[in-house]
Formats: structure tokens, C-alpha cells, sequence
């Protein structure tokens, strides 16, 4: 027969304390949405160390690679070719059916290899390149002039992408090592384009991790300076914001960046062959 009487209420006042009216139960949850957010500005700060270290690696397995890398230079004695001839050239060569695909690895010793073997039974070789600017092609067709010692032709954009039009020269001579030793392999030509890769997507998350940190800091600041008209909608709308555009990069440790890429022992005479038509 105690309950609901005076006696029931200083039992259960001196146990559970007083009981929350309206204003100490808004003040709380203001301070569970403060807790809340400074939460999230910390997470957001410690996957932005993460990145930055993962960069850190991605940049010394890069540097790796590229030890293995010593491009030639441009020859000063390439021979002339006339308006006309360079006229005649382009036009046959953006009508050749048989052409060279440059994929993800760009111009290793494969590439150079396969332009010989095109220039056995043709003139001109077309390379076409697609999903790069015409900066990035660029540097490419200087640089197959360089390796392959041809003569560069034209730079074209067509429907299926940049053609590059390349001339063997009157006085061409089939080299005996057709594979370049100053290029890399086919195996570290690959490991380059994904550590590129790699670097290219970890910089734009840095970028994005950035940016939201800057963000999470302003509103942390204007609900710290708003007292008491702290909104819950506020953080919601942050917390929207963050969860549209999650991160998926995970740590794979260190056996992802720097893998072994100094085997020689590869037979790339077979996949080679079927890179040109």
C-alpha cells in the first residue's frame, strides 16, 4: 500500500535522483549532440592520417618502379620528311585497319617491340591511345619518337580516340634487341599504373577528408557558440552529408604497395603478340 504516496517518492528521490523536467532533458541532449559531433571531427581527422601514410607508401613503391625506368632522349639527327610526304602519310595512316591498342601501361618495352614488328611489313604504324588528355598523349607519342626511333607523323583525335601516326624512315634498320633495356617490363609497366592509380585516388581523398573536416569545424564552432539554440537538425544534416559520400579505401598493409617487382623471368613474348593487329 506505498505506492503512489509520499513515502514511495523520497525513496525513489534519494535512489534515481531527481527526475528530468524539460530543460535539464534539452540540456543533456545538447551535450550528447556536442559528444556527438567533436566524435565525428575526430574520426574524421584520424582517416586523414591514415591517408597521408598510405600516399607515404604508395610513393616508395612508385619510386621502386621507376629505378628501373631510364627513358631515352629525342635524337637530334631524325630525318625530314616534306609537307607533301607528311600529308600522304597521315591520310594513309588514319585509313589503316591495322593498328596498335596503348592500354593502362603506356610505353614499356612490349610497345616498342610491337611497333618493329608492324614496321616489318608496313611504313607507317598507327597507335591508338584512348581515355587520356592531349597533354598526356602527347608526352606519349614524344616519347615512342624517342625509343622507337621513328619519325612522328601526326596526332589525331578520331572516334576511337587520339591516333598517333608514326613513319619507320627511308633508312630503317631492324635492330637486334627489339625490346628496349632502358624501358620497363610488361610486369613493372603494370605495378606503375596501379601505384599511379593508387596515388591519384588517395590524393583526391585527401582533398574530400579536407573538406569535410573544414566543415565539421565551422559547425562545430556555431553550435558551440550557439548556447542554449543548439539544434539537433543541425548535426543531422551534417551527419547526411558525410554518410552520401563514405571512403572505401582499406588498409591493405604494406604487402600491397611494395611488392616485388625485379623478376626478370617473364615470357612476354606470347601476350605481346596479341597487343597488335
Amino acid at each position: 500500500l506505498v505506492a503512489g504516496t509520499l513515502a514511495e517518492t523520497r525513496e525513489a528521490t534519494s535512489r534515481w535522483g531527481d527526475s528530468l523536467n524539460d530543460e535539464l532533458r534539452k540540456k543533456e541532449n545538447n551535450r550528447l549532440i556536442l559528444a556527438k559531433h567533436t566524435s565525428l571531427l575526430k574520426n574524421m581527422k584520424r582517416k586523414l592520417i591514415l591517408a597521408k601514410t598510405k600516399v607515404a607508401k604508395a610513393e616508395m613503391a612508385l619510386a621502386k618502379v621507376q629505378e628501373y625506368l631510364s627513358p631515352a632522349e629525342l635524337p637530334t639527327d631524325l630525318e625530314t620528311v616534306t609537307d607533301e610526304e607528311r600529308f600522304l602519310f597521315r591520310r594513309i595512316g588514319l585509313k589503316m585497319k591495322a593498328f596498335l591498342m596503348l592500354g593502362r601501361r603506356e610505353v614499356f618495352d612490349g610497345t616498342v617491340q610491337n611497333m618493329h614488328f608492324h614496321w616489318k611489313h608496313r611504313e607507317l604504324v598507327k597507335i591508338v591511345v584512348k581515355g587520356k588528355t592531349f597533354e598526356q598523349v602527347k608526352h606519349i607519342a614524344i616519347s615512342l619518337e624517342a625509343e622507337s626511333g621513328g619519325v612522328l607523323i601526326a596526332l589525331d583525335k578520331t572516334t576511337k580516340g587520339y591516333s598517333i601516326i608514326f613513319y619507320r624512315g627511308k633508312n630503317y634498320k631492324r635492330p637486334q634487341v627489339l625490346k628496349p633495356r632502358n624501358l620497363l617490363t610488361r610486369r613493372r609497366a603494370m605495378a606503375r599504373s596501379i601505384e599511379l592509380q593508387r596515388r591519384e585516388a588517395l590524393n583526391h581523398h585527401i582533398s574530400v577528408l579536407r573538406h569535410k573536416i573544414w566543415k565539421l569545424k565551422s559547425q562545430l564552432v556555431q553550435m558551440r557558440a550557439a548556447g542554449r539554440k543548439q539544434d539537433a537538425e543541425l548535426l543531422q544534416t551534417v551527419e547526411d552529408d558525410l554518410s552520401s559520400d563514405d571512403d572505401n579505401i582499406q588498409d591493405e598493409g604494406d604487402e600491397a604497395y611494395l611488392q616485388t617487382y625485379g623478376s626478370d623471368d617473364e615470357d612476354d613474348a606470347d601476350d605481346d603478340s596479341n597487343e597488335y593487329l
